[in-house]
Protein backbone atom coordinates (compact mmCIF):
# COMPACT_ATOMS: atom_id res chain seq x y z
CA UNK A 1 0.00 0.00 0.00
CA UNK A 2 1.63 3.34 -1.09
CA UNK A 3 2.09 6.34 1.63
CA UNK A 4 2.67 9.81 0.72
CA UNK A 5 6.38 9.06 3.06
CA UNK A 6 9.11 9.82 1.57
CA UNK A 7 11.59 7.27 -0.13
CA UNK A 8 14.11 6.27 2.22
CA UNK A 9 17.66 5.77 1.44
CA UNK A 10 18.30 3.40 -1.66
CA UNK A 11 19.65 0.10 -1.82
CA UNK A 12 22.94 0.90 -1.71
CA UNK A 13 22.69 2.53 1.16
CA UNK A 14 23.03 6.55 -0.14
CA UNK A 15 20.83 9.17 0.42
CA UNK A 16 17.88 10.31 -1.92
CA UNK A 17 18.37 13.41 -4.38
CA UNK A 18 17.81 17.38 -2.16
CA UNK A 19 17.69 18.90 -5.58
CA UNK A 20 14.69 16.77 -6.92
CA UNK A 21 12.57 18.61 -3.25
CA UNK A 22 14.51 21.69 -3.39
CA UNK A 23 12.01 24.54 -2.10
CA UNK A 24 12.20 27.58 -4.79
CA UNK A 25 14.32 30.52 -4.39
CA UNK A 26 11.11 32.67 -4.23
CA UNK A 27 9.81 30.55 -1.24
CA UNK A 28 12.88 29.94 0.20
CA UNK A 29 13.15 33.79 1.02
CA UNK A 30 13.03 34.56 4.42
CA UNK A 31 9.70 36.50 5.08
CA UNK A 32 9.98 40.14 6.38
CA UNK A 33 9.30 40.47 9.43
CA UNK A 34 7.94 43.64 11.65
CA UNK A 35 11.15 45.68 12.01
CA UNK A 36 13.01 45.15 15.25
CA UNK A 37 13.20 48.21 18.26
CA UNK A 38 15.20 50.62 16.60
CA UNK A 39 15.13 49.30 13.34
CA UNK A 40 12.70 50.37 9.90
CA UNK A 41 10.39 47.59 8.70
CA UNK A 42 12.18 46.56 5.18
CA UNK A 43 10.49 48.08 2.18
CA UNK A 44 8.57 45.98 0.36
CA UNK A 45 9.84 44.50 -3.33
CA UNK A 46 8.98 47.21 -5.98
CA UNK A 47 6.57 45.95 -8.92
CA UNK A 48 8.40 45.85 -12.55
CA UNK A 49 8.09 48.70 -14.52
CA UNK A 50 5.08 48.61 -16.52
CA UNK A 51 6.78 49.33 -19.97
CA UNK A 52 10.13 49.07 -22.02
CA UNK A 53 13.25 51.01 -21.04
CA UNK A 54 12.32 52.79 -24.37
CA UNK A 55 8.76 54.49 -22.70
CA UNK A 56 6.49 52.17 -24.69
CA UNK A 57 3.87 50.65 -22.82
CA UNK A 58 4.45 47.01 -21.88
CA UNK A 59 2.11 44.04 -22.58
CA UNK A 60 -1.03 43.96 -20.49
CA UNK A 61 -0.66 47.32 -19.00
CA UNK A 62 -2.86 50.25 -18.88
CA UNK A 63 -6.77 50.33 -20.42
CA UNK A 64 -8.01 48.42 -23.31
CA UNK A 65 -8.36 50.05 -26.50
CA UNK A 66 -12.13 51.09 -26.25
CA UNK A 67 -11.95 52.61 -22.38
CA UNK A 68 -9.10 54.87 -24.09
CA UNK A 69 -11.18 56.17 -27.36
CA UNK A 70 -13.92 56.60 -24.54
CA UNK A 71 -12.15 58.61 -22.23
CA UNK A 72 -10.71 60.45 -25.40
CA UNK A 73 -14.20 61.26 -26.66
CA UNK A 74 -15.56 62.27 -23.52
CA UNK A 75 -12.52 65.01 -22.94
CA UNK A 76 -13.08 66.12 -26.80
CA UNK A 77 -16.93 66.74 -25.55
CA UNK A 78 -15.99 68.91 -22.33
CA UNK A 79 -13.64 70.82 -24.41
CA UNK A 80 -16.03 72.04 -26.83
CA UNK A 81 -18.53 72.77 -24.63
CA UNK A 82 -15.94 74.99 -22.56
CA UNK A 83 -15.47 76.60 -26.09
CA UNK A 84 -18.88 77.03 -26.60
CA UNK A 85 -19.60 78.68 -23.24
CA UNK A 86 -16.78 80.52 -23.47
CA UNK A 87 -17.33 81.88 -27.02
CA UNK A 88 -20.61 82.69 -26.03
CA UNK A 89 -20.08 84.42 -22.99
CA UNK A 90 -17.87 86.86 -25.12
CA UNK A 91 -20.42 86.77 -27.66
CA UNK A 92 -22.80 88.60 -24.92
CA UNK A 93 -20.22 90.80 -23.52
CA UNK A 94 -19.68 92.16 -26.49
CA UNK A 95 -23.14 92.37 -27.43
CA UNK A 96 -23.41 94.85 -24.22
CA UNK A 97 -20.30 96.53 -24.99
CA UNK A 98 -22.18 97.30 -28.39
CA UNK A 99 -25.44 98.20 -26.43
CA UNK A 100 -23.61 100.28 -24.15
CA UNK A 101 -21.73 102.05 -27.22
CA UNK A 102 -25.09 102.84 -28.77
CA UNK A 103 -26.41 104.78 -25.86
CA UNK A 104 -23.65 106.04 -24.59
CA UNK A 105 -23.04 108.37 -28.32
CA UNK A 106 -25.62 109.71 -28.36
CA UNK A 107 -26.17 110.94 -25.00
CA UNK A 108 -22.59 112.46 -24.87
CA UNK A 109 -23.48 114.19 -28.30
CA UNK A 110 -26.43 115.89 -26.55
CA UNK A 111 -23.58 117.35 -24.28
CA UNK A 112 -21.05 118.26 -26.56
CA UNK A 113 -24.02 120.43 -28.21
CA UNK A 114 -24.62 122.55 -24.95
CA UNK A 115 -20.65 124.02 -25.52
CA UNK A 116 -20.16 124.53 -21.52
CA UNK A 117 -17.22 123.17 -19.85
CA UNK A 118 -19.60 121.08 -17.89
CA UNK A 119 -21.14 119.66 -20.83
CA UNK A 120 -17.89 118.83 -22.31
CA UNK A 121 -16.92 117.03 -18.71
CA UNK A 122 -20.12 114.71 -18.82
CA UNK A 123 -19.67 114.30 -22.26
CA UNK A 124 -15.85 112.80 -21.43
CA UNK A 125 -16.74 110.89 -18.56
CA UNK A 126 -19.54 109.05 -20.02
CA UNK A 127 -16.99 107.81 -23.14
CA UNK A 128 -14.36 107.22 -20.53
CA UNK A 129 -14.88 103.49 -20.39
CA UNK A 130 -15.69 103.15 -23.84
CA UNK A 131 -12.53 104.76 -25.51
CA UNK A 132 -10.25 102.30 -25.23
CA UNK A 133 -12.58 99.68 -26.86
CA UNK A 134 -13.67 101.51 -29.32
CA UNK A 135 -11.19 104.36 -30.68
CA UNK A 136 -12.87 105.30 -33.23
CA UNK A 137 -16.53 106.02 -32.41
CA UNK A 138 -15.94 107.09 -28.62
CA UNK A 139 -12.34 107.50 -28.59
CA UNK A 140 -12.46 110.39 -31.11
CA UNK A 141 -15.48 112.25 -29.54
CA UNK A 142 -14.08 111.54 -26.08
CA UNK A 143 -10.88 113.95 -27.49
CA UNK A 144 -13.03 116.34 -29.12
CA UNK A 145 -14.71 116.93 -25.80
CA UNK A 146 -11.20 117.38 -23.95
CA UNK A 147 -9.93 119.45 -26.79
CA UNK A 148 -12.61 122.15 -26.59
CA UNK A 149 -11.38 121.60 -22.39
CA UNK A 150 -8.23 122.58 -23.58
CA UNK A 151 -8.86 124.96 -25.71
CA UNK A 152 -11.87 127.35 -23.78
CA UNK A 153 -11.23 126.76 -20.20
CA UNK A 154 -7.29 125.96 -20.32
CA UNK A 155 -7.21 122.75 -19.14
CA UNK A 156 -3.41 120.98 -19.72
CA UNK A 157 -4.51 117.74 -18.54
CA UNK A 158 -7.08 117.55 -21.24
CA UNK A 159 -4.62 118.41 -23.61
CA UNK A 160 -2.47 115.75 -22.33
CA UNK A 161 -5.46 113.15 -22.84
CA UNK A 162 -6.07 114.17 -26.73
CA UNK A 163 -2.70 113.35 -27.51
CA UNK A 164 -3.24 109.69 -26.26
CA UNK A 165 -6.55 109.09 -27.45
CA UNK A 166 -5.42 110.47 -31.24
CA UNK A 167 -3.16 107.71 -31.90
CA UNK A 168 -5.64 105.62 -33.57
CA UNK A 169 -7.99 107.44 -34.75
CA UNK A 170 -5.89 110.01 -36.62
CA UNK A 171 -3.79 106.90 -38.21
CA UNK A 172 -7.37 105.22 -39.40
CA UNK A 173 -8.24 104.81 -42.93
CA UNK A 174 -11.26 107.20 -42.88
CA UNK A 175 -10.14 109.62 -39.98
CA UNK A 176 -13.79 110.44 -38.29
CA UNK A 177 -14.98 113.56 -38.09
CA UNK A 178 -14.47 113.76 -34.26
CA UNK A 179 -10.99 113.76 -34.51
CA UNK A 180 -10.45 116.20 -37.29
CA UNK A 181 -12.78 118.37 -34.96
CA UNK A 182 -10.44 117.87 -31.87
CA UNK A 183 -7.28 118.85 -33.95
CA UNK A 184 -8.64 121.75 -34.60
CA UNK A 185 -9.99 122.98 -31.08
CA UNK A 186 -6.60 122.09 -29.99
CA UNK A 187 -4.68 124.66 -32.66
CA UNK A 188 -7.80 127.11 -32.61
CA UNK A 189 -6.63 127.22 -28.55
CA UNK A 190 -3.13 127.99 -29.23
CA UNK A 191 -4.28 130.84 -32.03
CA UNK A 192 -3.03 129.17 -34.96
CA UNK A 193 -5.29 129.80 -37.70
CA UNK A 194 -4.10 128.22 -40.43
CA UNK A 195 -3.88 124.50 -39.04
CA UNK A 196 -7.81 124.99 -37.04
CA UNK A 197 -8.75 126.03 -40.48
CA UNK A 198 -7.57 122.94 -42.32
CA UNK A 199 -8.79 120.41 -39.63
CA UNK A 200 -11.70 122.05 -39.11
CA UNK A 201 -12.66 121.37 -43.75
CA UNK A 202 -11.32 117.81 -43.45
CA UNK A 203 -14.39 117.65 -41.06
CA UNK A 204 -16.82 118.06 -44.17
CA UNK A 205 -20.02 119.98 -43.48
CA UNK A 206 -20.56 118.98 -39.33
CA UNK A 207 -22.68 121.33 -37.12
CA UNK A 208 -19.64 121.52 -34.91
CA UNK A 209 -16.97 122.28 -38.16
CA UNK A 210 -19.47 125.25 -38.87
CA UNK A 211 -19.00 126.64 -35.25
CA UNK A 212 -15.73 126.21 -35.66
CA UNK A 213 -15.16 127.43 -39.13
CA UNK A 214 -16.72 130.65 -37.59
CA UNK A 215 -14.79 131.62 -34.87
CA UNK A 216 -11.78 131.21 -36.91
CA UNK A 217 -13.03 133.50 -38.97
CA UNK A 218 -13.54 135.79 -36.03
CA UNK A 219 -10.02 135.37 -34.97
CA UNK A 220 -8.27 136.40 -38.28
CA UNK A 221 -10.88 139.33 -38.57
CA UNK A 222 -12.84 138.22 -41.55
CA UNK A 223 -16.34 138.19 -40.09
CA UNK A 224 -18.01 137.87 -43.55
CA UNK A 225 -16.08 134.82 -44.51
CA UNK A 226 -17.43 133.05 -40.90
CA UNK A 227 -21.33 133.85 -41.76
CA UNK A 228 -22.16 131.34 -43.99
CA UNK A 229 -20.58 128.23 -42.32
CA UNK A 230 -22.38 129.07 -38.80
CA UNK A 231 -25.15 129.86 -40.73
CA UNK A 232 -25.17 126.23 -42.46
CA UNK A 233 -24.55 124.83 -39.18
CA UNK A 234 -27.65 126.62 -37.57
CA UNK A 235 -29.72 125.19 -40.39
CA UNK A 236 -28.19 121.97 -39.67
CA UNK A 237 -28.81 121.27 -36.59
CA UNK A 238 -30.72 124.22 -34.76
CA UNK A 239 -29.75 122.86 -31.02
CA UNK A 240 -25.88 123.05 -31.82
CA UNK A 241 -26.24 126.30 -29.46
CA UNK A 242 -22.05 127.09 -29.91
CA UNK A 243 -22.94 127.63 -33.57
CA UNK A 244 -25.97 129.76 -32.86
CA UNK A 245 -23.80 131.71 -30.24
CA UNK A 246 -20.99 131.98 -32.60
CA UNK A 247 -23.50 133.69 -35.44
CA UNK A 248 -24.75 136.19 -32.85
CA UNK A 249 -21.36 137.18 -32.57
CA UNK A 250 -20.58 137.60 -35.97
CA UNK A 251 -24.03 139.23 -37.03
CA UNK A 252 -23.28 141.83 -33.82
CA UNK A 253 -19.99 142.54 -34.64
CA UNK A 254 -20.71 143.78 -37.93
CA UNK A 255 -23.55 145.91 -36.62
CA UNK A 256 -26.10 144.92 -39.63
CA UNK A 257 -28.61 142.72 -37.75
CA UNK A 258 -28.84 143.46 -34.14
CA UNK A 259 -32.08 142.05 -34.01
CA UNK A 260 -30.85 138.43 -35.85
CA UNK A 261 -27.94 138.52 -33.39
CA UNK A 262 -30.63 138.59 -30.53
CA UNK A 263 -32.68 135.87 -32.01
CA UNK A 264 -29.42 133.90 -32.29
CA UNK A 265 -28.42 134.37 -28.86
CA UNK A 266 -31.64 133.23 -27.82
CA UNK A 267 -31.73 130.14 -29.54
CA UNK A 268 -28.49 129.14 -27.89
CA UNK A 269 -29.39 129.94 -24.39
CA UNK A 270 -32.94 128.18 -24.97
CA UNK A 271 -30.75 124.97 -25.39
CA UNK A 272 -27.83 125.32 -23.53
CA UNK A 273 -29.12 128.10 -20.26
CA UNK A 274 -25.20 128.78 -19.22
CA UNK A 275 -23.49 129.40 -22.39
CA UNK A 276 -21.09 132.18 -21.95
CA UNK A 277 -20.83 133.32 -25.30
CA UNK A 278 -24.59 134.00 -26.12
CA UNK A 279 -24.93 135.94 -22.80
CA UNK A 280 -22.02 138.14 -22.84
CA UNK A 281 -23.42 138.99 -25.99
CA UNK A 282 -27.05 139.96 -25.23
CA UNK A 283 -24.83 142.36 -22.68
CA UNK A 284 -23.04 143.51 -25.43
CA UNK A 285 -25.97 144.25 -27.78
CA UNK A 286 -27.42 146.01 -23.59
CA UNK A 287 -24.42 148.21 -23.64
CA UNK A 288 -24.77 148.81 -27.19
CA UNK A 289 -28.55 150.44 -26.52
CA UNK A 290 -29.76 147.87 -28.91
CA UNK A 291 -32.26 145.90 -26.86
CA UNK A 292 -33.42 146.47 -23.05
CA UNK A 293 -30.57 146.45 -20.18
CA UNK A 294 -33.20 144.14 -18.35
CA UNK A 295 -33.48 140.92 -21.22
CA UNK A 296 -29.12 140.89 -20.06
CA UNK A 297 -29.73 140.84 -16.07
CA UNK A 298 -30.94 137.59 -16.30
CA UNK A 299 -28.37 135.03 -18.16
CA UNK A 300 -25.41 136.63 -16.25
CA UNK A 301 -26.68 135.91 -13.05
CA UNK A 302 -27.22 132.26 -13.55
CA UNK A 303 -23.61 132.14 -14.81
CA UNK A 304 -22.11 134.28 -11.53
CA UNK A 305 -24.30 131.89 -9.52
CA UNK A 306 -23.10 128.86 -10.82
CA UNK A 307 -20.24 127.79 -8.68
CA UNK A 308 -20.09 124.17 -9.39
CA UNK A 309 -20.10 123.98 -13.41
CA UNK A 310 -18.95 126.88 -15.11
CA UNK A 311 -14.75 127.90 -14.27
CA UNK A 312 -14.24 130.69 -12.32
CA UNK A 313 -12.91 132.80 -15.23
CA UNK A 314 -16.41 132.66 -17.15
CA UNK A 315 -17.88 133.82 -13.81
CA UNK A 316 -15.90 136.63 -13.49
CA UNK A 317 -16.37 138.15 -16.94
CA UNK A 318 -20.07 137.95 -16.46
CA UNK A 319 -19.77 139.74 -13.04
CA UNK A 320 -18.14 142.00 -15.02
CA UNK A 321 -20.82 142.86 -17.37
CA UNK A 322 -23.53 142.09 -14.80
CA UNK A 323 -21.75 145.87 -12.59
CA UNK A 324 -21.91 147.75 -16.27
CA UNK A 325 -25.39 146.94 -16.88
CA UNK A 326 -26.79 148.21 -13.56
CA UNK A 327 -24.05 150.76 -13.49
CA UNK A 328 -25.74 151.88 -16.74
CA UNK A 329 -29.53 151.45 -15.19
CA UNK A 330 -28.12 153.54 -12.26
CA UNK A 331 -27.81 150.77 -9.41
CA UNK A 332 -24.77 151.55 -7.73
CA UNK A 333 -25.03 149.04 -5.29
CA UNK A 334 -26.14 146.28 -7.63
CA UNK A 335 -22.84 146.56 -9.13
CA UNK A 336 -20.98 146.08 -6.35
CA UNK A 337 -22.49 143.19 -5.14
CA UNK A 338 -21.65 141.99 -8.36
CA UNK A 339 -18.17 142.66 -8.49
CA UNK A 340 -18.33 141.46 -4.85
CA UNK A 341 -19.17 138.35 -6.19
CA UNK A 342 -16.48 137.60 -8.78
CA UNK A 343 -14.38 134.81 -7.96
CA UNK A 344 -10.20 135.22 -8.37
CA UNK A 345 -10.65 138.70 -8.11
CA UNK A 346 -7.08 140.19 -6.60
CA UNK A 347 -6.45 143.96 -5.43
CA UNK A 348 -5.59 144.75 -9.01
CA UNK A 349 -7.90 143.04 -10.88
CA UNK A 350 -11.06 144.61 -8.50
CA UNK A 351 -9.59 147.75 -9.42
CA UNK A 352 -9.39 147.14 -13.10
CA UNK A 353 -12.95 145.76 -12.99
CA UNK A 354 -14.26 148.55 -11.32
CA UNK A 355 -12.64 151.18 -13.85
CA UNK A 356 -13.88 148.37 -16.59
CA UNK A 357 -17.33 148.78 -15.51
CA UNK A 358 -17.13 152.33 -15.51
CA UNK A 359 -16.06 152.91 -18.83
CA UNK A 360 -18.51 149.65 -20.67
CA UNK A 361 -21.41 151.94 -18.70
CA UNK A 362 -20.65 155.82 -19.71
CA UNK A 363 -19.47 154.77 -23.30
CA UNK A 364 -22.69 155.27 -25.32
CA UNK A 365 -21.14 155.18 -28.54
CA UNK A 366 -21.94 151.57 -28.27
CA UNK A 367 -19.74 148.60 -26.95
CA UNK A 368 -15.99 148.48 -27.34
CA UNK A 369 -14.15 145.92 -25.21
CA UNK A 370 -11.30 147.35 -22.41
CA UNK A 371 -7.62 146.93 -22.75
CA UNK A 372 -5.25 145.40 -20.26
CA UNK A 373 -7.95 143.19 -18.77
CA UNK A 374 -5.97 140.91 -16.08
CA UNK A 375 -5.72 137.16 -16.47
CA UNK A 376 -8.73 136.56 -14.06
CA UNK A 377 -11.02 138.29 -16.45
CA UNK A 378 -10.17 136.72 -19.44
CA UNK A 379 -11.86 133.93 -21.34
CA UNK A 380 -12.62 132.51 -24.86
CA UNK A 381 -15.99 133.12 -24.75
CA UNK A 382 -15.24 136.87 -25.10
CA UNK A 383 -13.18 137.42 -28.33
CA UNK A 384 -13.87 141.30 -29.20
CA UNK A 385 -11.01 143.05 -29.86
CA UNK A 386 -9.89 145.00 -26.61
CA UNK A 387 -10.44 149.12 -28.10
CA UNK A 388 -11.57 151.19 -25.37
CA UNK A 389 -8.82 152.61 -22.59
CA UNK A 390 -8.96 151.18 -18.71
CA UNK A 391 -9.13 154.76 -17.51
CA UNK A 392 -13.21 156.17 -17.46
CA UNK A 393 -13.60 159.57 -18.63
CA UNK A 394 -13.87 162.50 -16.34
CA UNK A 395 -17.38 162.86 -14.83
CA UNK A 396 -19.02 165.63 -16.76
CA UNK A 397 -19.68 168.86 -15.18
CA UNK A 398 -23.43 169.47 -13.92
CA UNK A 399 -25.34 171.77 -15.95
CA UNK A 400 -25.68 175.27 -14.24
CA UNK A 401 -28.50 175.88 -11.81
CA UNK A 402 -31.32 177.76 -13.78
CA UNK A 403 -31.82 181.33 -12.67
CA UNK A 404 -34.40 182.68 -11.20
CA UNK A 405 -37.34 184.02 -13.55
CA UNK A 406 -37.39 187.49 -13.17
CA UNK A 407 -40.66 189.03 -14.12
CA UNK A 408 -40.08 192.16 -16.57
CA UNK A 409 -42.44 194.81 -16.18
CA UNK A 410 -42.64 197.21 -19.67
CA UNK A 411 -42.19 200.53 -18.88
CA UNK A 412 -44.79 202.87 -18.81
CA UNK A 413 -45.57 204.99 -21.76
CA UNK A 414 -45.69 208.95 -20.49
CA UNK A 415 -49.01 210.45 -21.86
CA UNK A 416 -48.72 213.09 -23.93
CA UNK A 417 -50.21 216.20 -22.69
CA UNK A 418 -53.29 217.62 -25.39
CA UNK A 419 -52.31 220.35 -27.78
CA UNK A 420 -52.85 223.51 -27.05
CA UNK A 421 -55.47 225.53 -28.80
CA UNK A 422 -54.35 227.73 -31.46
CA UNK A 423 -56.74 230.93 -32.37
CA UNK A 424 -58.31 230.92 -35.82
CA UNK A 425 -56.68 232.61 -38.27
CA UNK A 426 -57.57 236.47 -38.61
CA UNK A 427 -58.52 236.34 -34.63
CA UNK A 428 -56.92 239.30 -32.63
CA UNK A 429 -54.37 237.82 -29.99
CA UNK A 430 -55.82 239.54 -26.25
CA UNK A 431 -52.71 239.70 -23.84
CA UNK A 432 -54.43 240.55 -19.88
CA UNK A 433 -53.11 243.42 -18.65
CA UNK A 434 -51.21 243.26 -15.44
CA UNK A 435 -53.73 245.03 -13.89
CA UNK A 436 -56.61 242.95 -14.73
CA UNK A 437 -54.39 239.94 -13.95
CA UNK A 438 -54.04 241.25 -10.46
CA UNK A 439 -57.75 241.79 -9.74
CA UNK A 440 -58.18 238.30 -11.22
CA UNK A 441 -57.44 236.17 -8.21
CA UNK A 442 -59.85 236.06 -5.23
CA UNK A 443 -60.08 233.39 -3.13
CA UNK A 444 -57.56 231.83 -4.96
CA UNK A 445 -59.42 231.28 -7.82
CA UNK A 446 -58.48 233.19 -11.47
CA UNK A 447 -60.86 234.96 -12.87
CA UNK A 448 -60.45 236.16 -16.58
CA UNK A 449 -61.28 239.81 -17.27
CA UNK A 450 -63.93 239.49 -19.96
CA UNK A 451 -63.76 242.30 -23.01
Amino acid sequence: MPTDLPPGPDADGAPPDDDAYAIPSELDEPRPRAGARGQPAPRPPEPPEAGGGDGTPGPGTGPPDGSRRARGLKLGVALAVAAVLAAAVLGYMRHKRHQALALALPAAEALLRLDTAAGYRAAADKLAGLDEEFPLEAGSMRAYALAMLAADYRDADAERKVEALQRVPSRAEVVPAYSNLADAAIFLGRRHVADAATYAGRAGRHPVAGALEGRIAILAGNLEAGVEPATAAVAAEPRQAGAQAVLGDLLRRQRKDPVGARAAYAAALATSPLHPRASYGLAKLALASQIPLADAIAPLQRILGDAQGTPAQERAVAALFLAAVELRSGDRAAARAALDAAPGLDGPGRTWAERASSVLALDRRGYHAVREAPPALQSASDDDPPEASPIPPPAPAPPPAPKAAVKKVPPRRPVAAPPAKRPAAGAKRRVASPAASKKGFRGGERRTSRP
